[in-house]
C-alpha cells in the first residue's frame, strides 16, 4: 500500500502572525470531501502533535491554506484561479 500525501497546512491568525504544520492525509481519498465539509463546520481546528495537542479556535483564524491542494474538493470551490494583485 503506498503512503498517503504528506500536506502543509500554514495558518493565519488575526493578530497578524502565522504557523505551519505538516501531517500526512488522515483518510481515504474517498473521504476527503467528506472530512473537510465537515471540518467546515467546525468551531475550532485540534492538531495533535508528537508531545501535544494544538487547540485553535477558529474565532483567531483569518484564513488557512493547505498545500498540495486534495484531489476531492467540496461542491463550494472554485476551480482553476488564479491570485491576483
Amino acid at each position: 500500500m503506498a503512503e498517503k500525501p504528506v500536506y502543509k497546512i500554514t495558518i493565519y491568525f488575526t493578530n497578524g502572525n502565522q504557523k505551519s504544520y505538516a501531517f500526512r492525509q488522515q483518510d481515504d481519498d474517498s473521504n476527503v470531501t467528506r472530512n473537510i465539509e465537515k471540518f467546515q463546520g467546525a468551531d475550532q481546528l485540534l492538531i495533535m502533535l508528537k508531545d501535544r495537542m494544538v487547540w485553535i479556535p477558529f474565532n483567531n483564524i483569518e484564513r488557512f491554506e493547505l498545500f498540495p491542494a486534495p484531489k476531492a474538493w467540496p461542491r463550494t470551490t472554485i476551480h482553476n484561479a488564479v491570485e491576483v494583485e
